[in-house]
């Protein structure tokens, strides 16, 4: 049995729910087919907007198209990776196509909870600057069964969707 920390945080709700896909028009097509979501607004998050990236506690360099539709109030987000290792990388090599991370947006000090996380042993695996968008994953794996937990603060300046889909 994992032993898991009291942070002392309350998660005003999650925001987004995220799946990494081998292929992102193929994930939009299965997941507007069987659960009618989109229509997507898809981005291509690479340098230079794309910009200040690390992985595991290193500066590196990575890209991925993400694709973002809502079921009610919630933010569905599907993930193909493509130039560099990643956490998304890593999850198709480990376990294929599947559920990736949970988020919360909605923090008041969203630094604060970045501090708390790494202070209880939970680092942040990924992290980068999309825009003027910052955003953290966290090393939650072994505490919720595998999902990884996300942040990110100032989503009203994230730059307009490459394409829309369909």
């Amino acid at each position: 049995m994992v032993s898991v920390p009291d942070l002392g945080i309350e998660i005003p709700e999650i925001s987004q729910i995220a799946f990494v896909v081998e292929d992102i028009d193929d994930g939009m097509d299965r997941f507007g087919n069987l659960l009618g979501l989109g229509p997507w607004d898809v981005f291509e998050f690479a340098p230079p907007t794309l910009h200040d990236t690390t992985y595991r506690g290193e500066e590196h360099d990575y890209s991925m198209t993400l694709a973002l539709t809502y079921a009610g109030d919630t933010m569905i987000e599907l993930i193909e990776p493509q130039e560099g290792e990643s956490i998304y990388t890593e999850h198709l090599d480990e376990h294929g196509e599947g559920l990736h991370h949970v988020a919360c947006f909605a923090f008041e000090d969203t630094e604060g909870v970045v501090a708390t996380f790494e202070e209880n042993g939970m680092p942040v695996l990924q992290s980068g600057i999309y825009g003027e968008v910052p955003y953290w994953y966290f090393d939650t794996a072994d505490q919720l069964n595998g999902v990884i937990f996300e942040t990110a603060t100032n989503l009203e300046a994230i730059p307009e969707p490459d394409r829309q889909y369909p």
